[in-house]
């Protein structure tokens, strides 16, 4: 998934679907909204033959060549717990049943490898990786929610609605959404990146609608058109999704919404966003600048449901 960050790019007119990282693992950093620097640590001292853990339980080793197998030991014998425990992660695959982070942070170092990418970005990665897991406190009260309330997983998207790649993935998380029958819900945060300059009144539009209880109806007409977002187009679209516009003109035009959006954009800087779409689930962020569960929110809720 790439992101304006805090420029756009837009998504290939041609091929809007398009990756910029294949499969599981492209071997290469994907040009998300993360926070990474260039460069890696440097690789730790290899662990002797003899001290290593030559097991990974639960990872799928299958396409590794044995060179490939034999960096794979190295580096999960030298690199620590995904869990913040005080071994290593190879000690953590062997005997911690309940580190999920682990295992996934395991099967990122085998992908990895498998897709060509040098030690040096793979330990790189994984550092990253752990990060990413370690959920995020992100304050949700009163904010809108698609699908079922009481869902036990909460996906959490930042996004500006004149980010063309906002655009593109708005309709895909309301579908993934809709194929989890009630395990899932989504909650929309504001994120206006100060180089788009009707972003912030489209935001407040949308707080206007939600008054209303017609948030996701202004939400998608926005992103449907968001290379019309004067006052005037906005008027338009309140009156084409049945708001009351005197109610509605009354609530835009004092901006009442503006306090929740900068809050919004707020909480998505103390949660380390810089870039739209930002997408969250149960707090763990799953569009960073790796790629994960081959790049598919489904499978970043399917794990989320196994916890």
């Amino acid at each position: 998934m790439t992101a304006c960050s805090p420029a756009c790019t837009p998504p290939d007119a041609k091929n809007p679907e398009a990756k910029e990282a294949q499969g599981s693992a492209s071997g290469k950093a994907a040009k998300g909204s993360g926070d990474a620097k260039d460069g890696g640590p440097a690789d730790p001292a290899p662990v002797p033959k003899g001290e290593m853990i030559m097991e990974a339980k639960g990872v799928d080793l299958s396409k590794l060549s044995e060179s490939q197998r034999s960096t794979f030991f190295q580096i999960i014998n030298s690199e620590p717990s995904a869990c913040d425990k005080p071994h290593s992660l190879a000690k953590s695959l062997r005997d911690d049943d309940k580190c999920r982070d682990s295992l996934i942070a395991g099967q990122f170092v085998a992908d990895y490898l498998q897709a060509g990418a040098p030690t040096s970005e793979v330990r790189t990665g994984l550092q990253e990786v752990t990060k990413s897991l370690k959920p995020r406190d992100i304050p949700v009260e009163g904010r809108p929610v698609y699908g079922s309330e009481n869902a036990p997983v909460t996906v959490i998207v930042f996004a500006d609605f004149q980010c063309p790649h906002c655009k593109l993935e708005a309709p895909k998380l309301q579908k993934t959404i809709d194929q989890f029958r009630g395990r899932a819900r989504l909650i929309f945060k504001h994120f206006p990146l100060n180089g788009h300059p009707r972003a912030k009144q489209a935001a407040i539009a949308c707080e206007a609608a939600l008054e209303q209880d017609k948030f996701w109806e202004m939400h998608n007409i926005l992103f449907a058109n968001q290379d019309r977002l004067e006052d005037g187009d906005i008027l338009s679209y309140a009156s084409q999704i049945g708001l009351d516009i005197d109610k509605f003109k009354a609530h835009y035009n004092d901006r009442k919404g503006k306090k929740v959006v900068e809050a919004d954009k707020q909480h998505g800087e103390d949660a380390g966003v810089d870039g739209t779409p930002a997408v969250f689930v149960n707090g763990r962020r799953s569009n960073g600048r790796y790629i994960l569960f081959g790049g598919e929110l489904s499978g970043w809720i399917d794990d989320a449901l196994k916890r």
